[in-house]
């Protein structure tokens, strides 16, 4: 039944594919003004004076916005949240961001003025003709730089540049640990700041209607009640005079979540001219100004007792986070790191230390794993170095420590409690897959060829699900149409490849017996007032899939009871199925589309379900070749064995971990945005900043191993994040194995052919 017409996610598909995709720059707008942004090319500096004089005067201009008439329209500040840490001594120090910079620039690319003309030329050539006025200061670039007792002040509010610390665990019995453990090691490495680099471009079509006081939007995003509120936040407006139209969203991992300068500026654009007004970014824009990821550096030390066991666990994690903080850019490398601190091992004593800068780059916001490939980095890399101390195998030395199964649900000592897990099965299975027993053999045959093959493991766990809203909520409602029943379904979530129609649409057909062709899903639509999170943390299906669940079950409840009636037989002896309420002996009381239009009152119901998490899991293992003459490395072999949970969309699911292990490999083999000590952007385009490419990764290797979480009544897991996850550790332990073979060190992030010949000659040398 599944396959017998096509559904709205098989259509959409079709559309991609063939260039026939609703995005914001395929959408027409009559009359509209175009927008561009004059940006600062310092990245710190103070503004002394700014003439927009010669600007407007030119052809087809009809406004020059700056920071002044930000300040007149009364914007407020962007959000910053964070749960932790507030009565502590330093709490999250969220500064002033303006819309447009006002008085002062913080990083290179930040909007200084917004030019709005009749045609995209003629407001470039505008925004050319702006005279500014910059003093100079001084940029602190880099967590180290922006520690130092000497450093300038980015914000006043935040002596020594510090956004905020924070302790979590229990430091005394880590010490206590410590001072007990037959062995201990650690380990130190920095994450990169990463570009999103989503296909599609930002793009923002804005009006403003005078009457009703309603600010327009269409534009990508991942959910619509985060950029709405953050918007609201702004402009000082209350939500509900915020419209904000999703159109096909190119990509967003975690960049399309929060509002932006940009959205702010075109929405006082469209008020002060009366006119719908657009803008798309370009490309250099994206590397300037989309919010970066990553951006972190961590250390750690890890106490074993003699029997190898896993006894304490010492963490500093410290993040760049730019010059201004983000929606949540801040909080999730707080509180995914803290959620899944132990990893999957049940390590007694641990302790966290938090710390988080402000520099003059650019922001970082949420990215795909948002903190979960960090940590999971950091512990994976202790593992192996315990491993390689102790003469053991890398998977059984997991094993031993592995949290086992029975003890599901886990209550971990910092708080989180992991709902299910058979972290023995994930090993076995990739011990399999991966002929494990038979790397000794494949690494002899590389050194034959001259070359250095090393493998790597990572066995993790990660949060998923979550957010702010209490509960999440979906609408569905039945109709007919020609003779068949069809359904169309509300939810606040808006998707961005993750073929939400489809799996949602599987989950509501289960339930009602449709074919899920006849469902339709209307994501994020721009009035929506139910409650909910975004397309974000790994959380849609668990989240608003088991709404769309609930409110299934309540229609199906509703009409077998009205069935019931008709065939004189209790609703639990009927059975919905092919389109028809059936009796036990398979005779139809009456067909689905039928039964709709028989009711009296409409088949509108909203399904909610509390907001939950999950913990996905994985075992993954990458084999890598290094040639040692050249620094050249080759990821040849990679396998995936995750626990996801129920499965409900198994080539949809295939697919998220595919793209996730890719954007985890890209962190080890090239991707990093590169600055010079005055804060200019060495790698702003395609041609210096390193992208993954088709042939630089195998076929991967992947498997399901799902135990069903109990804290969601469809059993799932998020997946989007996992790929990540797994692959960010996975590689980089196999460049320390296969880079160990001549006693070189694994270098910097990312190990580019030049950092990896470096090391080599390194150890050569002595």
């Amino acid at each position: 039944m599944l396959n017998h017409r096509t559904t709205q996610s098989e259509r959409d598909r079709t559309r991609w594919v063939t260039g026939a995709g609703r995005y914001t720059a395929d959408i027409a707008v009559p009359d509209a003004l175009s927008a561009t942004f004059l940006r600062s090319p310092h990245a710190h500096a103070e503004i002394v004076s700014i003439d927009i004089g010669t600007a407007l005067a030119m052809p087809g201009v009809i406004a020059v916005l700056t920071g002044a008439d930000c300040a007149e329209a009364g914007f407020g500040n962007f959000r910053g949240l964070m749960r932790y840490g507030a009565d502590g001594p330093h709490p999250l120090i969220v500064p002033f961001r303006p819309v447009l910079a006002h008085e002062r620039v913080r990083h290179v690319g930040e909007a200084v003025a917004c030019v709005v003309a009749t045609s995209e030329s003629a407001a470039l050539d505008a925004s050319e003709a702006i005279a500014v006025t910059y003093r100079d200061l001084p940029a602190v670039i880099g967590i180290d730089a922006a520690g130092k007792a000497d450093a300038p002040a980015i914000h006043p509010p935040a002596p020594g540049n510090l956004a905020f610390a924070h302790q979590a665990g229990d430091a005394a019995a880590v010490r206590a640990a410590f001072d007990a453990a037959a062995s201990v090691v650690a380990t130190a490495f920095g994450l990169p700041r990463l570009a999103p680099t989503t296909m599609e471009l930002r793009g923002i079509i804005a009006r403003y209607d005078e009457a009703a006081g309603i600010y327009h939007l269409i534009t990508p995003h991942q959910g619509i009640n985060e950029i709405r509120a953050d918007l609201a936040a702004v402009l000082n407006v209350p939500e509900a005079r915020i419209s904000i139209e999703l159109p096909d969203v190119g990509g967003g991992f975690g960049a399309r979540s929060p509002a932006y300068p940009e959205h702010a500026a075109l929405l006082l654009a469209a008020r002060r001219t009366g006119r719908a007004v657009r803008w798309v970014a370009s490309r250099s824009e994206a590397f300037m100004t989309d919010y970066y990821g990553r951006s972190t550096r961590l250390a750690g030390r890890l106490a074993l007792d003699g029997a190898g066991r896993f006894t304490g666990l010492e963490i500093t994690y410290e993040t760049d986070l730019g010059a201004y903080i983000t929606t949540v850019g801040a909080f999730v490398n707080v509180h995914n790191p803290l959620m899944s601190g132990g990893g999957t091992y049940g390590i007694p004593a641990i302790a966290l230390n938090f710390r988080q800068y402000f520099t003059n780059t650019g922001p970082i916001g949420p990215y795909r794993g948002a903190g979960r490939p960090d940590v999971a980095l950091l512990i994976e890399r202790l593992v192996d170095r315990a491993a390689t101390a102790l003469g053991a195998d890398q998977l059984e030395l997991r094993r031993l420590n592995a949290i086992p199964r029975a003890a599901f649900p886990y209550r971990t000592v910092l708080g989180s409690t992991y709902d299910s897990a058979d972290y023995s099965a994930l090993i076995d299975a990739v011990h399999r897959a991966s002929a494990w027993d038979g790397f000794a053999a494949r690494r002899k045959e590389a050194q034959a060829r001259g070359r250095l093959r090393g493998r790597g493991v990572a066995l993790f766990t990660e949060i998923a699900g979550g957010g702010a809203a209490t509960r999440d909520e979906a609408r569905v409602v039945l109709g007919v149409t020609g003779g068949r029943a069809i359904a169309r379904i509300e939810t606040v979530t808006g998707g961005s490849g993750q073929s939400q129609a489809e799996t949602y649409a599987f989950i509501l057909a289960e339930r009602l017996g449709m074919d899920p062709a006849d469902i339709e899903l209307a994501a994020s639509p721009a009035h929506s007032t139910l409650n909910g999170g975004g397309s974000i943390g790994s959380r849609s299906t668990l989240s608003a899939g088991s709404a769309i669940a609930d409110a299934g079950d309540q229609l199906r409840r509703h009409l077998l009871a009205a069935a019931g009636l008709r065939a004189n037989a209790p609703p639990a002896e009927l059975v919905m199925a092919e389109g028809a309420i059936c009796r036990s002996d398979g005779s139809v009381v009456l067909t689905l589309a039928e039964a709709i239009a028989s009711t009296d009152a409409p088949l509108d119901v909203v399904g909610a379900v509390p907001v939950s998490s999950s913990f996905p899991s994985g075992c993954h293992v990458a084999e890598v070749e290094i040639d040692p003459q050249t620094g050249l490395a080759v990821l040849v072999s990679y396998f995936a064995i995750d626990d996801s949970g129920v499965v409900l969309n198994p080539i949809v699911a295939e697919g998220q971990i595919h793209g996730g292990i890719v954007q985890g490999l890209g962190e080890v083999f090239g991707e990093a945005m590169q600055y010079d000590e005055t804060g200019q952007i060495l790698t702003g385009s395609f041609m210096d900043y390193t992208m993954p490419r088709a042939a630089d990764v195998p076929n991967f290797v992947t498997e399901d191993r799902p135990t069903a979480s109990p804290n969601n009544p469809l059993g799932v897991k998020g997946l989007g994040e996992a790929g990540t996850t797994g692959a960010l550790a996975a590689a980089a332990n196999a460049f320390a194995d296969a880079l160990a073979m001549v006693g070189a060190e694994l270098p910097a992030f990312p190990c580019t052919a030049h950092s990896i010949w470096r090391s080599i000659r390194a150890a050569a040398s002595g």
